[in-house]
Protein backbone atom coordinates (compact mmCIF):
# COMPACT_ATOMS: atom_id res chain seq x y z
CA UNK A 1 0.00 0.00 0.00
CA UNK A 2 1.45 3.22 -1.06
CA UNK A 3 0.70 6.38 1.54
CA UNK A 4 0.80 10.37 0.75
CA UNK A 5 0.42 13.14 3.32
CA UNK A 6 -0.63 16.41 2.99
CA UNK A 7 0.00 18.78 6.16
CA UNK A 8 -0.90 22.40 6.51
CA UNK A 9 -0.55 24.67 9.35
CA UNK A 10 2.10 24.31 12.37
CA UNK A 11 5.16 22.24 13.53
CA UNK A 12 2.83 20.31 15.86
CA UNK A 13 1.00 19.49 13.03
CA UNK A 14 4.68 18.46 10.67
CA UNK A 15 5.47 16.57 14.19
CA UNK A 16 2.09 14.13 14.26
CA UNK A 17 2.18 14.14 10.47
CA UNK A 18 5.63 11.69 11.24
CA UNK A 19 3.85 9.99 13.99
CA UNK A 20 1.21 8.78 11.43
CA UNK A 21 3.91 8.29 8.78
CA UNK A 22 5.91 5.79 11.25
CA UNK A 23 2.39 4.00 11.82
CA UNK A 24 2.26 3.22 8.08
CA UNK A 25 5.87 2.28 8.05
CA UNK A 26 5.23 -0.02 10.74
CA UNK A 27 2.46 -1.71 8.58
CA UNK A 28 4.67 -2.44 5.54
CA UNK A 29 3.22 0.75 3.85
CA UNK A 30 5.79 2.60 1.68
CA UNK A 31 5.35 6.46 1.48
CA UNK A 32 5.39 8.70 -1.49
CA UNK A 33 4.97 12.07 -1.71
CA UNK A 34 1.99 14.15 -1.44
CA UNK A 35 1.56 14.75 -5.60
CA UNK A 36 2.38 10.93 -6.92
CA UNK A 37 -0.05 8.35 -7.30
CA UNK A 38 -1.36 6.56 -4.30
CA UNK A 39 -3.44 4.24 -2.40
CA UNK A 40 -3.90 6.39 0.77
CA UNK A 41 -3.97 10.21 0.92
CA UNK A 42 -4.04 11.72 4.52
CA UNK A 43 -5.02 15.13 4.89
CA UNK A 44 -3.73 16.92 8.63
CA UNK A 45 -5.50 20.05 8.31
CA UNK A 46 -5.11 23.46 9.97
CA UNK A 47 -7.97 25.69 10.97
CA UNK A 48 -6.26 28.80 11.78
CA UNK A 49 -8.20 30.66 8.39
CA UNK A 50 -10.90 29.50 6.51
CA UNK A 51 -8.61 29.83 3.60
CA UNK A 52 -6.28 26.81 5.28
CA UNK A 53 -9.74 24.88 5.61
CA UNK A 54 -10.84 25.68 1.63
CA UNK A 55 -7.24 24.48 0.86
CA UNK A 56 -7.79 20.84 2.72
CA UNK A 57 -10.68 20.74 0.55
CA UNK A 58 -9.22 21.54 -2.35
CA UNK A 59 -6.25 18.84 -2.06
CA UNK A 60 -9.01 16.04 -1.43
CA UNK A 61 -11.25 16.78 -4.10
CA UNK A 62 -7.73 17.18 -6.55
CA UNK A 63 -6.66 13.35 -4.90
CA UNK A 64 -9.89 11.85 -5.37
CA UNK A 65 -10.26 12.82 -9.62
CA UNK A 66 -6.54 10.96 -9.54
CA UNK A 67 -7.24 7.96 -7.79
CA UNK A 68 -11.14 7.40 -7.20
CA UNK A 69 -10.30 4.53 -5.65
CA UNK A 70 -8.06 6.18 -3.33
CA UNK A 71 -8.84 5.92 0.62
CA UNK A 72 -8.91 9.80 1.65
CA UNK A 73 -8.31 10.79 5.06
CA UNK A 74 -9.06 14.01 6.79
CA UNK A 75 -7.81 14.75 10.10
CA UNK A 76 -6.71 17.70 12.20
CA UNK A 77 -7.98 20.95 13.34
CA UNK A 78 -10.50 21.63 10.19
CA UNK A 79 -12.89 18.63 11.13
CA UNK A 80 -12.60 19.39 14.85
CA UNK A 81 -13.86 22.97 14.85
CA UNK A 82 -16.53 22.18 11.89
CA UNK A 83 -17.78 18.98 12.67
CA UNK A 84 -20.69 19.34 10.26
CA UNK A 85 -19.60 20.94 7.58
CA UNK A 86 -16.45 18.26 7.36
CA UNK A 87 -18.71 16.01 8.14
CA UNK A 88 -20.80 16.24 4.19
CA UNK A 89 -17.38 16.26 2.70
CA UNK A 90 -18.39 13.03 -0.11
CA UNK A 91 -14.44 13.28 -0.45
CA UNK A 92 -12.93 11.82 2.20
CA UNK A 93 -13.83 8.38 3.41
CA UNK A 94 -12.45 9.05 6.95
CA UNK A 95 -12.51 12.00 8.88
CA UNK A 96 -10.89 12.20 12.70
CA UNK A 97 -10.15 15.16 14.75
CA UNK A 98 -7.24 16.19 16.72
CA UNK A 99 -7.26 12.94 18.87
CA UNK A 100 -6.16 9.51 18.31
CA UNK A 101 -4.02 10.15 15.38
CA UNK A 102 -2.24 7.22 15.52
CA UNK A 103 -5.75 4.92 14.96
CA UNK A 104 -5.30 6.38 11.16
CA UNK A 105 -4.04 3.15 9.94
CA UNK A 106 -6.63 0.92 12.08
CA UNK A 107 -9.55 3.12 10.39
CA UNK A 108 -8.15 2.84 6.47
CA UNK A 109 -8.29 -1.21 7.24
CA UNK A 110 -11.26 -1.17 8.75
CA UNK A 111 -13.05 1.24 6.01
CA UNK A 112 -11.06 -1.16 3.57
CA UNK A 113 -12.70 -4.31 4.32
CA UNK A 114 -16.56 -2.63 3.93
CA UNK A 115 -16.24 0.55 1.75
CA UNK A 116 -18.31 2.27 4.47
CA UNK A 117 -16.94 5.85 5.67
CA UNK A 118 -16.27 6.39 8.99
CA UNK A 119 -16.38 9.87 10.70
CA UNK A 120 -15.50 9.96 14.57
CA UNK A 121 -16.52 13.58 14.86
CA UNK A 122 -20.35 13.02 14.25
CA UNK A 123 -20.54 9.61 15.66
CA UNK A 124 -23.75 9.14 17.76
CA UNK A 125 -24.22 6.83 20.49
CA UNK A 126 -27.26 3.79 20.53
CA UNK A 127 -29.98 6.72 21.17
CA UNK A 128 -28.63 8.53 18.31
CA UNK A 129 -27.15 11.56 20.74
CA UNK A 130 -23.91 12.87 19.15
CA UNK A 131 -21.17 12.06 21.11
CA UNK A 132 -19.33 15.28 20.63
CA UNK A 133 -20.18 18.53 20.79
CA UNK A 134 -21.00 20.17 17.49
CA UNK A 135 -18.88 23.04 16.71
CA UNK A 136 -16.59 25.40 18.75
CA UNK A 137 -19.34 27.01 21.16
CA UNK A 138 -17.98 24.47 23.33
CA UNK A 139 -14.50 22.88 23.48
CA UNK A 140 -14.69 19.78 21.07
CA UNK A 141 -11.74 17.97 22.78
CA UNK A 142 -12.49 14.87 24.98
CA UNK A 143 -8.68 14.22 26.47
CA UNK A 144 -7.71 15.84 29.65
CA UNK A 145 -4.06 13.83 29.33
CA UNK A 146 -1.62 14.55 26.95
CA UNK A 147 -1.38 11.59 24.52
CA UNK A 148 2.03 10.17 24.33
CA UNK A 149 2.71 8.88 21.07
CA UNK A 150 6.33 7.56 21.13
CA UNK A 151 9.16 8.70 20.35
CA UNK A 152 9.38 10.46 16.92
CA UNK A 153 12.36 10.45 14.25
CA UNK A 154 11.02 13.81 12.66
CA UNK A 155 13.97 16.18 10.86
CA UNK A 156 13.66 18.96 9.75
CA UNK A 157 16.65 19.04 7.99
CA UNK A 158 19.58 16.08 8.02
CA UNK A 159 20.52 17.40 11.63
CA UNK A 160 17.62 19.43 13.12
CA UNK A 161 14.49 17.81 15.08
CA UNK A 162 11.05 18.52 16.37
CA UNK A 163 9.74 17.55 19.36
CA UNK A 164 6.27 17.79 20.45
CA UNK A 165 6.04 18.68 24.37
CA UNK A 166 2.55 20.43 24.57
CA UNK A 167 -0.62 20.46 23.64
CA UNK A 168 -3.56 22.70 23.85
CA UNK A 169 -4.12 26.26 25.07
CA UNK A 170 -6.43 28.46 27.40
CA UNK A 171 -5.03 32.04 26.31
CA UNK A 172 -8.73 31.91 23.83
CA UNK A 173 -7.17 35.17 21.98
CA UNK A 174 -10.17 36.34 20.50
CA UNK A 175 -10.03 36.07 16.54
CA UNK A 176 -8.42 32.09 17.60
CA UNK A 177 -10.46 29.12 16.96
CA UNK A 178 -7.41 26.58 17.98
CA UNK A 179 -8.11 26.30 21.75
CA UNK A 180 -11.43 24.43 21.13
CA UNK A 181 -9.81 22.45 18.12
CA UNK A 182 -6.81 21.46 20.61
CA UNK A 183 -8.42 21.36 23.97
CA UNK A 184 -7.00 21.98 27.34
CA UNK A 185 -3.47 22.05 28.38
CA UNK A 186 -1.97 19.07 28.34
CA UNK A 187 2.24 18.12 29.20
CA UNK A 188 4.49 15.80 27.82
CA UNK A 189 6.33 14.21 30.86
CA UNK A 190 9.62 15.78 30.86
CA UNK A 191 11.33 11.97 31.31
CA UNK A 192 9.35 10.94 28.14
CA UNK A 193 11.01 14.62 26.35
CA UNK A 194 14.47 13.65 27.75
CA UNK A 195 14.08 9.67 26.02
CA UNK A 196 13.08 10.91 22.70
CA UNK A 197 15.77 13.26 22.78
CA UNK A 198 18.43 10.85 23.53
CA UNK A 199 17.10 8.89 20.56
CA UNK A 200 17.55 11.82 18.68
CA UNK A 201 20.92 12.65 19.52
CA UNK A 202 21.82 9.01 18.92
CA UNK A 203 21.20 9.36 15.61
CA UNK A 204 24.16 12.83 15.01
CA UNK A 205 20.80 15.31 16.04
CA UNK A 206 22.36 18.82 16.34
CA UNK A 207 19.44 21.04 16.90
CA UNK A 208 16.03 19.82 19.03
CA UNK A 209 13.29 22.42 17.95
CA UNK A 210 10.32 22.13 20.26
CA UNK A 211 6.88 22.14 19.41
CA UNK A 212 3.50 22.57 21.01
CA UNK A 213 0.58 24.57 20.45
CA UNK A 214 1.39 27.07 23.05
CA UNK A 215 4.81 25.82 24.53
CA UNK A 216 5.19 28.41 26.68
CA UNK A 217 2.56 26.86 28.92
CA UNK A 218 4.16 23.89 29.34
CA UNK A 219 3.63 21.97 32.62
CA UNK A 220 1.51 24.92 33.88
CA UNK A 221 -2.17 22.66 34.26
CA UNK A 222 -2.94 22.22 37.55
CA UNK A 223 -1.93 18.28 38.22
CA UNK A 224 1.09 18.79 36.45
CA UNK A 225 4.02 16.46 38.18
CA UNK A 226 7.91 16.74 37.34
CA UNK A 227 9.25 13.21 36.95
CA UNK A 228 12.92 14.05 36.59
CA UNK A 229 15.12 13.21 38.98
CA UNK A 230 16.28 16.48 40.27
CA UNK A 231 17.24 17.89 43.36
CA UNK A 232 14.28 19.17 45.81
CA UNK A 233 15.88 22.74 45.08
CA UNK A 234 15.47 22.44 40.98
CA UNK A 235 11.97 20.31 41.73
CA UNK A 236 11.32 23.68 43.59
CA UNK A 237 12.72 26.54 41.62
CA UNK A 238 12.36 25.44 37.61
CA UNK A 239 9.00 25.88 36.23
CA UNK A 240 7.08 26.08 33.17
CA UNK A 241 9.04 25.59 29.81
CA UNK A 242 12.61 25.92 31.78
CA UNK A 243 11.80 22.24 32.73
CA UNK A 244 12.48 21.07 29.14
CA UNK A 245 15.24 23.34 28.58
CA UNK A 246 17.02 22.81 31.64
CA UNK A 247 16.75 18.70 31.24
CA UNK A 248 17.51 19.02 27.75
CA UNK A 249 20.78 21.38 28.42
CA UNK A 250 21.87 19.00 30.96
CA UNK A 251 22.48 16.24 28.36
CA UNK A 252 26.07 15.75 27.17
CA UNK A 253 26.84 16.97 23.61
CA UNK A 254 27.25 19.35 21.21
CA UNK A 255 23.57 20.50 20.10
CA UNK A 256 21.49 23.56 20.44
CA UNK A 257 17.92 23.88 21.59
CA UNK A 258 15.13 26.32 19.80
CA UNK A 259 12.33 27.22 21.29
CA UNK A 260 9.30 27.05 18.28
CA UNK A 261 7.18 30.02 19.78
CA UNK A 262 7.18 32.14 23.17
CA UNK A 263 3.81 33.91 24.34
CA UNK A 264 4.02 36.79 25.59
CA UNK A 265 0.44 36.44 27.30
CA UNK A 266 2.29 34.01 29.31
CA UNK A 267 6.23 35.04 29.50
CA UNK A 268 7.80 38.68 30.90
CA UNK A 269 10.99 39.97 30.85
CA UNK A 270 11.76 38.48 33.99
CA UNK A 271 11.08 34.58 32.64
CA UNK A 272 12.93 35.56 29.66
CA UNK A 273 15.96 36.57 31.24
CA UNK A 274 15.96 33.08 33.80
CA UNK A 275 15.73 31.29 30.21
CA UNK A 276 19.11 33.11 29.05
CA UNK A 277 21.37 31.42 31.33
CA UNK A 278 21.24 27.76 29.47
CA UNK A 279 23.84 27.81 27.20
CA UNK A 280 22.36 25.65 24.57
CA UNK A 281 19.66 27.91 24.20
CA UNK A 282 19.55 29.21 20.19
CA UNK A 283 19.53 33.07 20.36
CA UNK A 284 16.58 33.02 18.69
CA UNK A 285 12.89 33.47 19.90
CA UNK A 286 9.53 33.54 17.96
CA UNK A 287 7.24 36.06 19.84
CA UNK A 288 3.84 36.75 18.58
CA UNK A 289 2.97 40.35 19.12
CA UNK A 290 -0.06 40.40 16.85
CA UNK A 291 -0.11 44.20 16.86
CA UNK A 292 1.83 46.96 18.24
CA UNK A 293 -1.38 49.23 19.43
CA UNK A 294 -2.26 48.26 23.17
CA UNK A 295 -6.12 49.19 22.19
CA UNK A 296 -5.99 46.18 19.84
CA UNK A 297 -4.03 43.79 22.02
CA UNK A 298 -6.78 44.26 24.30
CA UNK A 299 -9.63 43.87 21.67
CA UNK A 300 -7.22 40.91 20.74
CA UNK A 301 -7.93 39.65 24.77
CA UNK A 302 -3.85 39.75 25.05
CA UNK A 303 -3.46 40.10 28.05
CA UNK A 304 0.09 42.88 27.75
CA UNK A 305 1.01 45.50 26.44
CA UNK A 306 3.16 47.17 23.94
CA UNK A 307 5.80 48.26 26.39
CA UNK A 308 5.76 44.99 28.27
CA UNK A 309 6.79 43.14 24.69
CA UNK A 310 9.32 46.00 24.50
CA UNK A 311 10.61 45.04 27.67
CA UNK A 312 10.94 41.50 26.87
CA UNK A 313 12.76 42.43 23.49
CA UNK A 314 15.06 44.82 25.45
CA UNK A 315 16.15 41.61 27.73
CA UNK A 316 17.23 39.74 24.78
CA UNK A 317 18.93 42.57 23.04
CA UNK A 318 21.05 43.37 26.09
CA UNK A 319 21.86 39.88 26.49
CA UNK A 320 23.02 39.66 22.63
CA UNK A 321 22.77 42.05 20.29
CA UNK A 322 22.27 39.48 17.57
CA UNK A 323 19.44 37.99 19.45
CA UNK A 324 17.16 37.62 17.16
CA UNK A 325 13.32 37.85 17.41
CA UNK A 326 10.86 37.29 14.87
CA UNK A 327 6.95 37.79 15.23
CA UNK A 328 3.42 37.65 14.04
CA UNK A 329 1.58 40.85 13.09
CA UNK A 330 -1.96 40.99 11.67
CA UNK A 331 -3.32 43.97 9.89
CA UNK A 332 -7.04 45.21 9.96
CA UNK A 333 -8.09 43.20 12.64
CA UNK A 334 -11.69 44.71 13.76
CA UNK A 335 -11.67 48.67 14.98
CA UNK A 336 -7.61 48.94 13.53
CA UNK A 337 -7.32 52.89 12.74
CA UNK A 338 -4.65 53.80 10.91
CA UNK A 339 -3.33 55.46 13.62
CA UNK A 340 -3.11 51.89 15.64
CA UNK A 341 -1.34 50.58 12.07
CA UNK A 342 1.26 53.28 12.80
CA UNK A 343 1.86 51.97 16.02
CA UNK A 344 2.67 48.44 14.50
CA UNK A 345 4.68 50.36 12.04
CA UNK A 346 6.98 51.71 14.53
CA UNK A 347 7.04 48.70 16.74
CA UNK A 348 8.55 46.91 13.85
CA UNK A 349 11.35 49.64 13.73
CA UNK A 350 11.74 49.66 17.48
CA UNK A 351 12.20 45.70 17.92
CA UNK A 352 14.32 45.04 14.74
CA UNK A 353 12.33 41.92 13.52
CA UNK A 354 14.58 39.41 11.77
CA UNK A 355 11.36 38.35 10.48
CA UNK A 356 7.69 39.34 10.44
CA UNK A 357 4.70 37.24 9.70
CA UNK A 358 2.65 39.41 8.30
CA UNK A 359 -1.34 38.77 7.30
CA UNK A 360 -4.23 40.43 7.07
CA UNK A 361 -7.00 39.54 9.52
CA UNK A 362 -9.36 36.42 8.26
CA UNK A 363 -12.61 36.22 10.33
CA UNK A 364 -13.15 32.96 11.77
CA UNK A 365 -16.49 32.09 12.71
CA UNK A 366 -17.09 31.00 16.18
CA UNK A 367 -14.62 33.28 17.30
CA UNK A 368 -15.44 36.64 19.36
CA UNK A 369 -14.04 38.52 16.74
CA UNK A 370 -15.97 37.62 13.39
CA UNK A 371 -18.84 39.51 15.53
CA UNK A 372 -17.17 42.87 16.51
CA UNK A 373 -18.40 46.19 15.30
CA UNK A 374 -15.71 47.83 12.74
CA UNK A 375 -14.52 45.52 10.50
CA UNK A 376 -11.89 46.81 8.47
CA UNK A 377 -12.38 46.67 4.30
CA UNK A 378 -10.80 43.81 3.02
CA UNK A 379 -8.68 45.92 0.34
CA UNK A 380 -7.64 48.15 3.35
CA UNK A 381 -6.29 45.06 4.85
CA UNK A 382 -4.51 43.97 1.84
CA UNK A 383 -2.81 47.38 1.59
CA UNK A 384 -1.65 47.44 5.18
CA UNK A 385 0.03 44.06 4.51
CA UNK A 386 1.76 45.37 1.60
CA UNK A 387 2.87 48.63 3.53
CA UNK A 388 4.04 45.95 6.98
CA UNK A 389 5.76 43.86 4.83
CA UNK A 390 7.66 46.57 3.46
CA UNK A 391 8.90 47.99 7.01
CA UNK A 392 9.43 44.19 7.81
CA UNK A 393 11.86 43.92 4.99
CA UNK A 394 14.12 47.12 5.95
CA UNK A 395 13.84 45.85 9.50
CA UNK A 396 15.63 42.34 8.46
CA UNK A 397 17.63 44.03 6.14
CA UNK A 398 19.24 46.71 9.19
CA UNK A 399 19.10 43.45 11.30
CA UNK A 400 21.42 41.70 9.21
CA UNK A 401 23.92 44.71 7.97
CA UNK A 402 24.39 44.51 11.49
CA UNK A 403 26.02 40.92 11.10
CA UNK A 404 28.58 41.96 9.13
CA UNK A 405 31.99 41.69 10.83
CA UNK A 406 30.82 38.95 13.15
CA UNK A 407 31.48 35.11 13.03
CA UNK A 408 28.01 32.69 13.42
CA UNK A 409 27.92 29.52 14.09
CA UNK A 410 26.17 27.89 11.60
CA UNK A 411 24.28 24.40 11.23
CA UNK A 412 24.65 23.06 7.84
CA UNK A 413 21.31 22.25 6.38
CA UNK A 414 21.99 21.79 2.84
CA UNK A 415 24.21 21.78 -0.20
CA UNK A 416 22.98 24.40 -2.68
CA UNK A 417 25.66 23.46 -5.50
CA UNK A 418 28.87 25.52 -7.24
CA UNK A 419 30.37 25.10 -3.70
CA UNK A 420 27.92 26.90 -1.70
CA UNK A 421 26.15 25.51 1.38
CA UNK A 422 23.10 27.07 3.33
CA UNK A 423 22.32 26.56 7.18
CA UNK A 424 21.10 28.51 10.23
CA UNK A 425 22.81 30.59 12.86
CA UNK A 426 21.76 30.03 16.58
CA UNK A 427 19.87 33.52 15.95
CA UNK A 428 18.12 31.80 13.13
CA UNK A 429 19.89 33.81 10.20
CA UNK A 430 19.49 32.04 7.00
CA UNK A 431 24.10 31.95 6.30
CA UNK A 432 25.24 31.19 2.86
CA UNK A 433 29.13 29.82 2.59
CA UNK A 434 31.15 28.47 0.61
CA UNK A 435 32.87 25.19 1.11
CA UNK A 436 33.09 21.78 -1.32
CA UNK A 437 30.63 19.52 -1.39
CA UNK A 438 32.33 17.01 0.80
CA UNK A 439 32.81 15.93 2.97
CA UNK A 440 29.43 16.57 4.43
CA UNK A 441 29.16 19.58 6.54
CA UNK A 442 25.54 18.71 7.97
CA UNK A 443 26.88 16.70 10.83
CA UNK A 444 28.90 19.67 12.42
CA UNK A 445 28.75 23.43 12.91
CA UNK A 446 30.94 25.81 11.18
CA UNK A 447 31.92 29.04 12.33
CA UNK A 448 31.25 31.44 9.34
CA UNK A 449 32.51 35.19 9.11
CA UNK A 450 30.13 37.19 7.97
CA UNK A 451 31.00 39.54 4.97
CA UNK A 452 27.57 41.38 3.65
CA UNK A 453 23.75 40.34 3.26
CA UNK A 454 22.65 37.75 0.75
CA UNK A 455 19.14 37.18 -0.85
CA UNK A 456 16.93 36.75 2.78
CA UNK A 457 20.12 36.21 4.37
CA UNK A 458 23.47 36.78 4.74
CA UNK A 459 26.88 35.59 2.86
CA UNK A 460 30.09 34.78 4.88
CA UNK A 461 33.33 32.57 4.68
CA UNK A 462 33.95 29.40 6.65
CA UNK A 463 36.31 30.15 9.24
CA UNK A 464 36.48 32.32 12.24
CA UNK A 465 38.84 34.95 12.22
CA UNK A 466 38.08 37.75 14.98
CA UNK A 467 38.59 37.57 18.28
CA UNK A 468 34.79 37.35 19.78
CA UNK A 469 32.66 34.52 18.56
CA UNK A 470 28.41 35.17 18.68
CA UNK A 471 26.03 32.64 19.46
CA UNK A 472 28.39 29.76 20.69
CA UNK A 473 25.22 27.62 22.01
CA UNK A 474 28.07 27.09 24.90
CA UNK A 475 29.80 24.78 23.26
CA UNK A 476 33.74 25.20 23.50
CA UNK A 477 35.77 28.12 21.59
CA UNK A 478 39.02 28.94 21.17
CA UNK A 479 38.89 31.59 24.35
CA UNK A 480 41.38 30.93 26.96
CA UNK A 481 41.68 31.43 30.34
CA UNK A 482 41.80 28.89 33.46
CA UNK A 483 38.20 28.12 35.18
CA UNK A 484 39.01 28.22 39.27
CA UNK A 485 35.66 28.50 40.19
CA UNK A 486 32.47 26.90 39.26
CA UNK A 487 30.70 30.82 39.62
CA UNK A 488 28.41 31.85 36.94
CA UNK A 489 30.63 34.98 36.33
CA UNK A 490 33.52 31.93 35.88
CA UNK A 491 31.46 30.34 33.47
CA UNK A 492 30.67 33.28 31.42
CA UNK A 493 34.31 34.71 31.35
CA UNK A 494 35.39 31.48 30.25
CA UNK A 495 33.19 30.94 27.61
CA UNK A 496 30.77 27.64 29.05
CA UNK A 497 28.00 30.55 28.82
CA UNK A 498 27.39 32.83 25.54
CA UNK A 499 26.68 36.86 26.08
CA UNK A 500 27.47 39.71 24.50
CA UNK A 501 30.96 40.69 24.55
CA UNK A 502 32.47 43.79 24.14
CA UNK A 503 36.08 43.19 24.79
CA UNK A 504 38.50 40.10 25.52
CA UNK A 505 41.51 39.04 26.43
CA UNK A 506 43.28 37.09 28.43
CA UNK A 507 43.18 38.11 31.48
CA UNK A 508 39.84 39.51 31.58
CA UNK A 509 35.87 39.27 29.37
CA UNK A 510 33.80 42.32 29.16
CA UNK A 511 29.94 41.63 28.38
CA UNK A 512 26.69 43.70 28.34
CA UNK A 513 24.75 43.59 31.36
CA UNK A 514 21.60 41.23 31.29
CA UNK A 515 19.30 44.26 33.48
CA UNK A 516 21.36 47.05 32.02
CA UNK A 517 20.82 50.18 35.12
CA UNK A 518 21.92 53.07 32.08
CA UNK A 519 22.38 52.96 28.26
CA UNK A 520 25.99 51.43 28.23
CA UNK A 521 26.14 49.03 31.10
CA UNK A 522 29.08 46.49 30.88
CA UNK A 523 30.59 44.30 33.65
CA UNK A 524 34.28 43.60 33.58
CA UNK A 525 35.49 40.22 34.78
CA UNK A 526 38.66 38.73 35.66
CA UNK A 527 38.81 35.41 34.51
CA UNK A 528 40.79 34.47 37.90
CA UNK A 529 37.53 33.90 40.71
CA UNK A 530 38.52 36.40 43.22
CA UNK A 531 35.60 36.63 45.44
CA UNK A 532 35.87 40.33 46.23
CA UNK A 533 38.04 42.93 46.35
CA UNK A 534 38.66 42.23 50.01
CA UNK A 535 39.69 38.79 49.13
CA UNK A 536 42.52 40.43 46.47
CA UNK A 537 46.10 39.73 47.64
CA UNK A 538 49.38 41.65 46.45
CA UNK A 539 49.86 39.04 44.09
CA UNK A 540 46.60 40.40 42.42
CA UNK A 541 48.32 43.85 41.71
CA UNK A 542 48.95 43.54 38.49
CA UNK A 543 45.69 42.06 37.35
CA UNK A 544 43.58 44.93 39.09
CA UNK A 545 46.03 47.65 37.48
CA UNK A 546 45.26 45.53 33.78
CA UNK A 547 41.37 45.84 34.54
CA UNK A 548 41.65 49.76 35.20
CA UNK A 549 43.70 50.05 32.22
CA UNK A 550 41.55 48.33 29.75
CA UNK A 551 38.58 49.78 31.18
CA UNK A 552 39.74 53.08 29.72
CA UNK A 553 39.85 50.56 26.23
CA UNK A 554 36.24 49.54 26.37
CA UNK A 555 35.08 53.19 27.22
CA UNK A 556 36.75 54.38 24.25
CA UNK A 557 34.99 51.35 21.90
CA UNK A 558 31.68 51.99 23.65
CA UNK A 559 32.09 55.65 22.17
CA UNK A 560 31.61 56.95 25.89
CA UNK A 561 33.64 60.34 24.78
CA UNK A 562 31.02 62.14 27.86
CA UNK A 563 32.68 60.24 30.64
CA UNK A 564 31.63 57.21 32.51
CA UNK A 565 31.65 55.71 35.58
CA UNK A 566 33.47 52.50 37.40
CA UNK A 567 32.03 50.74 40.30
CA UNK A 568 32.93 48.06 41.88
CA UNK A 569 30.73 46.48 44.55
CA UNK A 570 32.31 44.36 47.33
CA UNK A 571 31.60 42.12 50.37
CA UNK A 572 28.30 41.08 51.68
CA UNK A 573 26.86 43.96 52.34
CA UNK A 574 27.85 45.92 48.85
CA UNK A 575 25.46 44.62 46.58
CA UNK A 576 27.22 41.78 45.15
CA UNK A 577 24.92 39.29 43.42
CA UNK A 578 27.75 36.98 42.01
CA UNK A 579 30.60 36.08 44.77
CA UNK A 580 33.58 37.03 41.78
CA UNK A 581 35.35 40.39 41.78
CA UNK A 582 33.59 42.75 38.97
CA UNK A 583 33.35 45.86 38.03
CA UNK A 584 30.24 47.87 36.44
CA UNK A 585 31.14 50.52 33.28
CA UNK A 586 28.02 52.74 32.90
CA UNK A 587 27.76 54.94 30.00
CA UNK A 588 25.63 57.64 27.93
CA UNK A 589 23.62 59.08 30.70
CA UNK A 590 23.85 62.28 33.35
CA UNK A 591 26.36 61.40 36.00
CA UNK A 592 24.49 61.84 39.13
CA UNK A 593 25.28 60.71 42.89
CA UNK A 594 24.24 58.38 44.42
CA UNK A 595 23.75 55.98 41.31
CA UNK A 596 20.33 54.59 40.54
Amino acid sequence: MRAAFYTLGCKVNQYETEAVAQEFLRHGCLLVSEDEEADVYVVNSCSVTREADRKSRQYLRRMKRRNPDAVTVLMGCYPQTCPDETGSLEEADIVIGTENKLSVVELVERFLKDRKRLDLLTETDDSGVRKRPAGPSGCTVLETEYNDIGAVKSMLGSKRALIKIQEGCNRFCSYCIIPHARGPIRSRSPKSIENEALELLKTGCREIVLAGINTALYGLENGYKNDMEWSSEDLENVRGIEIVVKLLNDLPGDFRIRLNSLEPTVVDRDYLASLLKYGKLAHHAHISVQSGSDRVIASMNRHYTRADYLQMVRTLKAFDKDYGITTDIITGFPGETEADFQESLSLVDECGFLHVHAFPYSERPGTPAASMPGKVPVNVRKERVARLIEAADAASLRFREGLTGTVQRVLPEEYCGDGLWRGRASNYTNVWFEAPAEPDLTSTFVDVTIEKTYKDGVFGRAGAETETIRGTDGAADARKGEQMSDCIFCKIANGGIPTNRVYEDDKIAAFRDLEPQAPEHVLVVPKKHIQSLDQTAEEDAGLLAHIMLKIKEIAKILELENGYRVVINTGADGGQTVPHLHVHLLGKRAMAWPPG
